[in-house]
């Protein structure tokens, strides 16, 4: 399934999330992407992929190493659902490396270099592999504990990243330095877990992240 690119994206909910004497305009997502499932009845919020490598304005950032989190709603007995959020991470190049952890290391160079950078780890010993105009890795998986604090860590701080893909099993490993740190996974994460929260809130969830 490809995503659908648009500056302004409209997210129609069930009319269980409102009550039927008030009506509420439909929200306007803005910073995100959607994409419906028809065949599962699902609509899936994606953040923008942030692209961990430098790269051509004109290529698009699911043909490199990328990083992306998103969500889904849907409706289940008459109410509204929303899945936990996701975290996605996509290795691009041209050899394997079969990963089945990443380690993120943030930090300015300074703090690294003092041993007080900050690790956060996953794992997914699912990772899927494919071959299309090179070799790309792919690790999709629910976020966990040390998900969830890369995640609100990224948040909060704008400081350098450093991103390890390791094969446990073999013990080879690539770094790369992410390009400007963690400022654009910041700007692509917020309006996310902003939707994620509201989303939640309106449909009387008790999922806030």
């Amino acid at each position: 399934m490809k995503p659908i690119y648009s500056i302004l994206l409209t997210f129609m909910f069930s009319i269980s999330l409102y009550s039927q004497d008030k009506k509420e305009e439909p929200l306007r997502l803005k910073g995100v992407e959607m994409e419906n499932d028809y065949h599962e009845n699902i609509t899936w919020i994606k953040s923008k992929p942030v692209s961990l490598v430098s790269k051509d304005f004109l290529v698009s950032a699911y043909d490199v190493t990328h990083i992306q989190i998103y969500f889904g709603m849907y409706m289940k007995d008459g109410k509204q659902h929303m899945t936990p959020i996701r975290l996605i991470n996509k290795y691009r190049d041209s050899d394997w490396i079969f990963f089945d952890e990443v380690s993120y290391l943030l930090g300015s160079r300074k703090e690294v270099r003092a041993g007080q950078g900050k690790v956060f780890k996953i794992t997914d010993k699912e990772t899927n592999t494919e071959v299309s105009k090179g070799i790309s890795e792919k690790s999709d998986v629910v976020t966990n504990e040390d998900a969830i604090a890369f995640i609100k860590y990224v948040l909060a701080n704008e400081t350098g990243l450093n991103i390890r893909y390791t094969s446990t099993r073999n013990s080879k490993y690539v770094e790369l330095n992410v390009p400007d740190g963690t400022k654009k996974l910041q700007k692509h994460f917020k309006p996310l877990i902003e939707y994620y929260n509201l989303l939640s809130e309106k449909a009387g969830l008790n999922q806030r992240f």
